[in-house]
């Protein structure tokens, strides 16, 4: 007997998968990297672009607590 070859919905199943894995590690470790920044732009002042780039990385941290929470090891 032989075993069916993997069609691909299966495959594109099992891609799919792995990327989704791979963007909630990500995401997860981004989450806990992000916040290592605020301090030097706490310390530098939140006047004009710096002000922006904080508000950017809170919303930044935001979407990877969002995407990375049910990550598993």
């Amino acid at each position: 007997m032989s075993t069916p070859a993997p069609t691909r919905l299966a495959s594109g199943r099992h891609v799919a998968g792995l990327m989704t894995g791979t963007v909630k590690a990500v995401a997860f470790w981004a989450a806990i990297a992000i916040p290592l920044a605020y301090p030097a732009l706490l310390y530098v002042g939140l006047d004009g672009t710096t002000g922006l780039l904080f508000v950017g990385l809170l919303v930044a941290n935001v979407v990877a607590l969002a995407l990375g929470h049910d990550h598993k090891r």
